[in-house]
């Protein structure tokens, strides 16, 4: 008994060829649609990276930002102070009694008919 084998013989139709073709466009498709996505990966995550360092920079200006603002502030109430006390100084000065005070206080300046009696103190040993 001879084996008689069977072969099977590939069909040259039309429609293995459609078939064939469709099957590479299918193939030709995933791999555009991975590189797509790759690259759609890619940018996305370059848009992130800027994004994550814009913020962490506007973040760290703003704390900048608050440090001034409380410094200025610091100063600022500072400056109303002297304001205050120059513009009652200035009002003093408009006094004269305040300034008659100041002249026997600092400069030793009497009124006429007044007299000055210097005290000095004397050590005890």
């Amino acid at each position: 008994m001879a084996s008689k084998r069977a072969t099977i013989r590939e069909i040259d139709t039309k429609y293995m060829e459609q078939r064939q073709q469709e099957l590479d466009r299918q193939s030709k498709r995933r791999k555009g649609l991975y590189r797509r996505l790759t690259f759609m990966g890619v940018v996305f995550g370059v848009l992130m990276i800027v994004c994550g360092i814009t913020l962490f920079k506007q973040s760290a200006q703003i704390s900048e930002k608050k440090a001034e603002v409380e410094s200025l502030q610091t100063e600022q109430a500072t400056l109303l102070e002297e304001r205050d006390f120059l513009k009652q100084e200035i009002e003093n000065y408009q006094d004269v009694e305040y300034i008659m005070e100041i002249a026997r206080r600092d400069y030793f300046l009497t009124l006429p008919g007044e007299q000055r009696i210097n005290v000095t103190k004397q050590n005890s040993d």
